[in-house]
């Protein structure tokens, strides 16, 4: 099986954690008309899910510091744009 979508946040959008005490959590991220579920069935096995999660936590700071690059990068008049 095979999917691809893809999520552009703005200032609408958020991201949030919703964690419970006899499940796996699950992470959403919510904007105006779309939203992304990120979670794994009960039934993977832990490590699976741990290793997931960290390649997400990964990917997310890398993220973060490649836009801080880029936003460092632009003219000061271009820093707000949106």
């Amino acid at each position: 099986m095979s999917a691809s979508m893809s999520f552009y946040a703005d200032a609408d959008s958020h991201v949030r954690l919703h964690r419970y005490t006899e499940r796996v959590p699950i992470l959403t991220l919510n904007g105006r008309d779309h939203s992304l579920t990120i979670s794994a069935f009960d039934r993977t096995p832990m490590a699976d899910h741990l290793a997931f999660a960290k390649a997400l936590a990964t990917a997310a700071a890398n993220y973060l510091t490649a836009l801080e690059t880029y936003a460092a990068a632009l003219p000061a008049a271009d820093s707000d744009r949106g």
